[in-house]
Parts: structure tokens; sequence; C-alpha cells
């Protein structure tokens, strides 16, 4: 049974992912639509425990293993609602957002609500059904419920790590209902062997007291502080790449596992349940400052499975401890009771702190006071639920002072660093300066000074640039944000509307006003990115321009959500291999640009080789012909790497007028005809027309038999990348090029 209840787990967080995947497409990407996701998850779970154990009221016989198989064919059914109806949501939630934008946030609970909540229903189901197992069985339920929860933490490393990857979406989707199918007949065939009575007349009364209560709201409230805030450090330190996010997944629930597989034991040693949070508050307080200075570990930057192992240990080692005490609680007060209503009740309330903890950090206490200053509201959190346990004043000062103590020691160790910047010193040498910061709900955001210029950081990863007084256009390094703002304006005879999806430094929109379009839009999904414009000369203050409206949203909703049509759309996202990425890169995409652009219109696409593989490249490159076929591969000249090679391209497609065939119009330059606002353009014509790499026939021969990225396959988000590798950058860089070389028509390299 333990191996069922093993599988069960793994099924539910390999749920979780696919979810995320179809939510954010359907819903937009963002902080505070994940915390909404979770919140819905969570409450689902929530009435499906307390539902489940109003329908197991009475003195019937019943037998809970047949009970736990029926709820496992319920949520393998019930977890294909998000993937089938995201089509229809996605059609439902571009209607309302134009029609009825304050209606947005209700139809978004609504829409979580019918797709995710009937699966997380069963889910919370089964707390009671394993409580009916237990006592069948004679085992404590804490055991059971660490099973489940190991189970969920190989869920993770299973989904990330071989099943999407290989099966992409609906390959994993077939995947786990098979294995819910798997369950259910296994159930099948070990049932109806031993029954058990819902309500045991030797039971003692309900031993849940406020108290209890109380505990068990503090502990899934600041265990989700914690995933949230906690995550955010370790995205500075490791990056937002979907194999660091499986890690950080798995070393907190592992530890949530241990913690519950050591209550038992915990019980009969006699300790104290106020120790356990009283241990957990000091350890979280000094845990945090170690997790902020992780991006110094060279080991954390390796290559190959090194990278992810030392990663792996270093995260059970700092995070697993004080989790793994917070894990304690819940199955301990679990084990207190023997009734399936007190289960649910105290599953419930543990559950509704974690709704909580998760929202109030995401849009309260990371913005107000980020994420280290969060963590330790969580351990002052835990440092009260020592008291509440306390059985006696005396214990309850003690450990008051103890997290006191462990506060004043994390605050000291921290002396000095609150200006420091994550990530700076991989990308920077000699002397860095915090400019300004600020920790949104979707990232934290830091514009820093180094030698020679400024720099715009998003957890941690240098983004964007531009040198120091100077317009960046000066600066060849940086000439290529330019480029992906005035080509598809030079290439365009009469561009009336434009939009620049992210807006960095602002160096593109600058470039795309500069060509003199009636109206801008520029969408960027974090709000500190617009604020800390200010700080970038080379935008030339491009956000006081009247013709530019700013939109704080997912670029991809935005484009379905509007029904404004351009003659422009450029583009420089996140890395290609950053978790969401894969959604600003693939084939449905591409199509989605296509419907909004008029007749003649133009699609800019940032080409990062030296944040791509070969194959990537050319699976990239593969899904923008599919939806622009009329297409151009330019190479910036001022981008040379490493290798000697240009490493930043740019990909513009163009929608042909109606009638017209499709064909290249890379000798065309309408735009040049035409005077720039500021006089000054840093490529002649000549210029430009010459860094023209492939034209419309070269790229179709250099995606041949390419598989296209996809929202379905995932290849960028779950691939692997030559980044922070130097030896397999230039090498990458240079294999890239000679495909280039063997696509020209000429065969030159």
């Amino acid at each position: 049974m333990r191996f069922i209840l093993l599988l069960g787990g793994a099924a539910a967080l390999g749920w979780q992912l696919v979810w995320s995947h179809h939510l954010g497409l359907a819903l937009g990407a963002s902080a505070r639509g994940v915390a909404l996701t979770v919140a819905t998850a969570m409450a689902g779970m929530t009435a499906g425990a307390i539902l489940c154990a109003r329908l197991l009221r009475g003195g019937k016989t019943f037998d809970p293993i047949l009970l736990y198989g029926a709820l496992e064919l319920a949520i393998g059914l019930c977890a294909l609602i998000p993937g089938l109806a995201e089509d229809g949501i996605m059609q439902l939630d571009g209607a309302i957002h134009r029609r009825w934008p304050l209606a947005a946030t209700p139809f978004t609970l609504l829409a979580l609500s019918a797709s995710i909540g009937p699966a997380c229903l069963a889910m919370g189901a089964t707390v009671p059904a394993m409580g009916l197992i237990a006592r069948s069985l004679d085992r404590p339920l804490s055991r059971l419920y660490a099973c489940n929860t190991a189970g969920a933490a190989a869920g993770v490393l299973l989904a990330a790590f071989a099943l999407i990857p290989n099966l992409g979406l609906r390959g994993t989707t077939a995947a786990l209902v098979a294995m819910h199918l798997s369950l259910a007949l296994a159930c099948l065939l070990l049932g109806r062997r031993k029954t058990t009575a819902v309500d045991d007349p030797s039971d003692a009364p309900p031993t849940r007291t406020r108290h209890a209560l109380a505990l068990a709201f503090l502990s899934g409230g600041a265990a989700f502080i914690l995933e949230v805030s906690w995550f955010r450090s370790l995205r500075s330190a490791w990056f937002s790449t979907s194999d660091s996010l499986a890690v950080m997944l798995f070393c907190f629930l592992v530890a949530l596992a241990l913690g519950a597989a050591a209550a038992p034991v915990w019980r009969r040693k006699g300790w104290t349940i106020s120790l356990a949070f009283a241990g957990a508050a000091a350890l979280v307080v000094l845990a945090t400052p170690l997790l902020g200075r992780f991006d110094l570990v060279d080991a954390f930057q390796a290559k190959g499975a090194w990278r992810q192992l030392s990663r792996t240990l270093a995260g059970l080692a700092v995070i697993g401890p004080p989790v793994a005490l917070i894990g304690l609680s819940l199955p301990t007060l679990l084990d207190e009771v023997r009734r399936p209503r007190d289960w649910a009740v105290l599953y419930a309330v543990n559950t509704l702190g974690a709704v909580v903890g998760a929202n109030a950090a995401a849009w309260l206490l990371l913005e107000w006071i980020g994420p280290a200053a969060a963590s330790w509201v969580a351990g002052a959190l835990l440092a009260l639920g020592a008291w509440i346990a306390a059985g006696s004043r005396a214990v309850g000062i003690y450990a008051a002072t103890g997290f006191v103590l462990a506060l004043a020691a994390a605050v000291w160790f921290e002396r000095g660093e609150w200006r420091r910047v994550p990530g700076a010193g991989r990308s920077f040498s000699g002397q860095i300066e915090l400019i300004e910061r600020r920790h949104g709900p979707d990232a934290t955001i830091s514009v820093v000074g180094y030698e020679g210029g400024k720099a715009l950081f998003i957890n941690g990863f240098a983004t964007t640039a531009e040198s120091s007084g100077s317009t960046g256009a000066s600066d060849p390094r940086f000439r290529y944000m330019e480029s992906i703002g005035r080509l598809p304006m030079l290439l365009h005879p009469n561009p009336h509307d434009a939009l620049v999806i992210c807006f960095g430094t602002g160096q593109t929109a600058h470039s795309v006003r500069d060509e003199g379009p009636q109206r801008l839009d520029l969408a960027d999904l974090n709000a500190a990115v617009f604020e800390l414009g200010r700080h970038f000369e080379s935008n030339h203050r491009v956000l006081d321009d009247p013709r530019v409206r700013k939109v704080v949203m997912d670029g991809r909703a935005w484009l379905r959500r509007t029904e404004q049509d351009y003659d422009v759309v450029t583009l420089e996202p996140m890395p290609p291999f950053f978790s969401g990425s894969n959604a600003l890169y693939s084939t449905e995409f591409y199509h989605l640009v296509h419907s909004r652009l008029r007749p003649g219109g133009l699609l800019a696409q940032w080409f990062p080789l030296h944040l791509m593989t070969p194959e990537q490249a050319k699976s990239v490159a593969a899904s923008f012909v599919e939806a622009f076929p009329d297409t151009i591969l330019w190479m910036d000249p001022g981008s040379l790497s490493a290798s000697g090679l240009p490493d930043q391209g740019i990909l513009v497609g163009r929608k042909p007028l109606e009638g017209e065939a499709a064909g290249s119009f890379r000798e065309e330059w309408p735009g040049y005809a035409r005077p720039s606002e500021s006089g000054r353009r840093s490529l002649t014509a000549t210029e430009a027309k010459g860094q023209v790499a492939l034209d419309a026939e070269g790229l179709r021969r250099f995606v041949a038999e390419s598989v296209p990225v996809t929202d379905d396959n995932q290849l960028l988000e779950y691939g692997s990348s030559p980044y922070r590798e130097s030896r397999r950058v230039a090498e990458s860089i240079r294999e890239i090029h000679a495909r280039i070389g063997e696509a020209r028509a000429d065969g030159t390299p």
C-alpha cells in the first residue's frame, strides 16, 4: 500500500507541472496568477477533505483501500479538464478582458475552480481515506502521509527530467492517466479483504483543540511563505530554469516527507511539538542568508549532472532541516486524532494557512520587504507556534529567546549584503554598485552600475545593458537591441502602430519610436521594469512620449486579449531555456502574432546564438518560418563573441499583403527614405542589407527536417543549453554559423 501512495503522490505533482503550463498559456504568466492557482488548488483540496469526511459519517464498516482507488480514478479523469478546456478558457479570457476588464480576476478564479477544482477535490479527499487505511493497518497516519509526500518529490523529478522532455505535455498527460488507472486497478485487487469502521467506538472524544488548529494554520502559512520567498532567492542564484525549479521543489518536498516520517519517532521520544516549531523558527532565519549566497558557489554553475547533484545536496543541507521540522507538525497532529472529520479539519486548516501564506508572500511581502525579510516573517510565525504549543510560560520564553538570538545572528551575518546583487559577479568584474532594486511580485529587478555602463538584472540574470554616458548605439555590443526595433520599422513602408514586448532598458522601444509610429505599445510582465527605466539614458525618456502606452501584462496574453492590430511587433524575451520562455518562441505564439499583424506587417524576434544549442536554434527558426514563410535572418555586426563570430541574430518575418505570394523582402528597405526623428541611425541602408545572413529560401534549407518548438513539446524549457560553459558556447556558435553557411544559396561560410 505504501508503494501505491508513493505513486499517487508522484502523479499528483506531475499534474501540478502540467497544469502550470496549460493555465499559464490560457490565463497568462505571472507570479500572482500562480498564487491564485495555488490558492484554488489548496481550497479545492480543503473542500475535498471536509466533504469526504462528511460523507463518511456514521457507524458503517468500509473498505478504505477501495475508496482510495476510486479517488485515484477520479483524479486521473478530472485532471484532464485543464488541458481540454485550455482553448475555451483562452477565448473567454480574451473576450472578457476586452469588454469587462474589471471582471478579469473573478473570471480567472472561476476558470481555475472549474478546471482544476474537481481533481483537487479528489486529491483532498484522499487524506481521510489514508487515515482509514492507516487505522485498518494499525499504523500511524504520518507514515502513509510521508510516503505520499515522498512520492510527490519523486514526481517532480520524473515529470521535469523524464516525462515532459521526452513525451511533451500530451504524452505526459497520457502517462499520468495511465498511472492513475493502474493505481485504481491495484486498489481493486487489494481491496475487499479488510473493512474498518468509519467511527471507531473505542476512540476517545475528539482531541482537536484550538491550539492544534492554530499550529496547523501556522505551519501551513510558514511553509508556503518560505516556498515563495526561498524560491525567489534560489532563482537569483541558479536562474529560473525548469531544472533548477524542479530541484528546489524536490528539496522542499523531500524535507517535508522526512519530517512526516520522523513524526512517530518524535512522539515516542517524548519531544514536544513546541520544540519542533522553535527549532524550525531558528533554522529558517539562519538558513536564509546562506541561500542568498548560493550564487557565489562555483560548483552550482558547473556543467552536466554535477551541477544538479551539487545543487540538490546543498538544498537538502540548508533547506532540509528547517522544513523537516515544519513537516513534523501536521503529521504529528494527525496522529493525535482518530476520526475522519478530525483529520479533515486539521488538514483543511493547514491548507488554509498555505493559501494565506502563498498569497501574502506573492501579493504583499515580496514587494514590501523582499524575499529575505519575508522568510523571517515565516520564522516569526513558527516562533509564535512554539509559544502557543509550549506547555509552560518558561518554555515559551525560551523558544522566543532562541528565535530572537537566531534573528540577531542572521541580521549580523547580512550586514553589508543588503546592496549586493546576486549574479552580478558572474557577469561583470571590478567594482559593482547597486543603483536601485525592486522586489516585484514576479521578479527581483535591479539596476547595477559597473565599470563602463549600467545593467538590468532580473532574478540574478543580466538581461540587458548600456554603455556609460551614451545612447547605447555607440557601443557595438548593445547595437542589436536598437536593431531589433529599427529593422522591422525600416522594412515597412508606412508603420503606424507598433508593439514592443519586453521593455528592458528601453533601447529597442526608443529605436521603434525614433522611426515615427503614430502609436507605440510596450508590454512587460514586470511593472518595476518600467519604473526603473529612468536610470537608462539610452531609452531617451521614451516612456514620457504621449504616443507610448505601457501595458503591465504577459506579452502573449496581451496579444490574445487586445483588439489592436499592429504594423510592427518586436520582442527580446528572457533566454529560451528559462522557465516560461518557451511560450514566446513557439509556433503557436508566432501564429498569434501573425493574426494581430496587418497585411504587410512585420515581426522581429531576438535570435541569441550563444543561448541555444544548434538543434534549438534550428527549432526556433523552424517555428518562426512555419508562421512566417517570408522571413530573413539578420546578424548583428557588433556582437562578436569569443569565437570571433556574431552571436546576436534577429529573425524578421513579414505577413504578405492580401493576394500576394510570399517572397523575400531583403532588398526593400523603404524606411531609409524617411528621416528618423533623431536624425541618427547606427547603420546605413547598405550596411543593413549586407548583414542579411539568410533569405527566405536559405532559412527553409537551414530548418529542413527540424522539429519546431511548440507549446506541447516544450523543446526549449526542458532542453539543454550551453550557457555558462564557455567552451560549449563557442563551439555552439561556430556550428550554428557553419549550418547557416551551408544553407546559403552560394554555400559561403
